[in-house]
């Protein structure tokens, strides 16, 4: 701004728009304007009123934990997810991708060329978590983010503004969720004072609640599809298969929701209980009782999440499939654990990229993996699989 303002010539008139008006904007205010005349046009409240706000009082290390709860909860199709350093974007897509979800990162220290593909992903819906730094993501435009995450609490009372009005744009509903460690819940009470809104806390979700959720969406979509649908044919089958076995439709019914589930939730499922105190957590933020999540990893390897083999020796496969064929990380761990029989529970990570896919088994697992998957398919379509390498 600065530069351009200087060469532009003296007999001129300047007119300068801000959402907000921090010192800095002020000062160029003042520097290359005569006179100036401010106008103000003030709301009740800062921030759009059809985000819902909502905080979290977290601990640091399981920040990313409560994240991707709240990502399976209210699975939001396109989020961001704002970071106070640009370390911490990295770190957070680091994570994020161990886990199995499409995040990319964008903060300063990306070229341009980087940026416009990040930001391309992250507009046609391959990319769902766009993690950013507030300067970053000044200018982003996107109409369908459904949900902004305050990763970080930001430094500034006007970021917060910024960064909630991603979301709710258009007159569509957003939801935002802001993580809070410690002493800063009286940053969260000043953001409020100064946004004149209210941000409400919450208790951190369950693993139960989220399993719960999944599972009455899938029955939504159900019945959606009993509705809009002629199933006379598949009943058909049904009914014919019904008198065949000694089971229930109601049987069948929990089956096929399990089904859709996912393995990754099938521990949870088996052993339906109160879940874990997030106290009890290790340092990744996994339950160890559980043995991590099925999509985590579990330690650093050059720059990247890699499962840590407690089970022995991991073989990295490789297989021809990725983003790009609209291919999730549960899709392949289903593969994977449902032709060769293996628990899904001891499939290592899954570093999913847009033509293809790499995945950890063990090693005294992997020649019947790759036996089982010589003919097998993922959402209909023919893959290969080889060994990338051994470790």
């Amino acid at each position: 701004m600065e530069t351009i303002l200087s060469q532009l010539p003296e007999e001129r008139q300047t007119i300068m728009f801000s959402a907000t008006m921090p010192d800095a904007i002020a000062k160029i205010a003042r520097n290359f304007q005569n006179n100036p005349v401010t106008v103000k046009v003030v709301k009740k409240e800062l921030t759009v009123p059809k985000v819902t706000q909502y905080y979290y009082e977290v601990k640091p290390k399981t920040k990313v934990e409560v994240m991707c709860r709240l990502l399976d909860m209210y699975a939001p199709k396109l989020s961001i997810a704002f970071c106070n350093t640009k370390r911490q974007v990295d770190e957070l897509v680091d994570e994020l991708q161990g886990r199995g979800y499409f995040a990319e990162g964008i903060h300063g220290d990306l070229k341009q060329i980087q940026r416009d593909r990040v930001m391309n992903s992250f507009r046609n819906g391959r990319t769902e978590i766009l993690v950013a730094t507030d300067v970053a993501a000044r200018g982003i435009d996107v109409d369908d983010v459904e949900a902004v995450f305050n990763y970080d609490i930001p430094q500034d009372d006007e970021y917060y503004v910024h960064r909630i009005g991603r979301t709710g744009r258009a007159g569509r509903e957003g939801i935002a969720f802001s993580l809070v460690v410690g002493k800063e819940v009286y940053k969260m009470r000043d953001i409020q004072r100064y946004c004149k809104t209210k941000i409400i806390p919450q208790a951190i979700p369950s693993l139960n609640d989220i399993t719960e959720i999944k599972a009455e969406k899938i029955l939504d979509q159900a019945a959606q599809t009993v509705n809009d649908n002629d199933l006379s044919k598949i009943l058909h089958i049904l009914e014919k298969k019904l008198l065949e076995e000694d089971y229930t439709s109601l049987d069948l019914a929990a089956a096929l929701v399990r089904m859709t589930m996912g393995e990754e939730n099938q521990d949870i499922i088996n052993d339906f209980r109160p879940a874990r105190s997030l106290d009890d957590l290790d340092a990744y933020g996994r339950d160890p009782g559980r043995g991590g999540r099925a999509r985590g990893r579990d330690r650093r390897d050059n720059g990247r999440n890699s499962r840590s083999s407690q089970r022995g020796d991991m073989v990295r496969l490789f297989i021809n499939i990725g983003k790009d064929q609209n291919v999730r990380p549960g899709d392949v761990l289903g593969a994977v654990a449902g032709e060769s029989g293996i628990p899904g529970k001891i499939v290592g990570s899954i570093d999913m990229y847009d033509k293809y896919t790499f995945v950890e088994v063990p090693e005294d697992c992997a020649d019947m993996v790759l036996d089982a998957m010589r003919n097998a398919k993922i959402k209909g379509k023919q893959v290969h699989m080889e060994v990338a390498n051994r470790k």
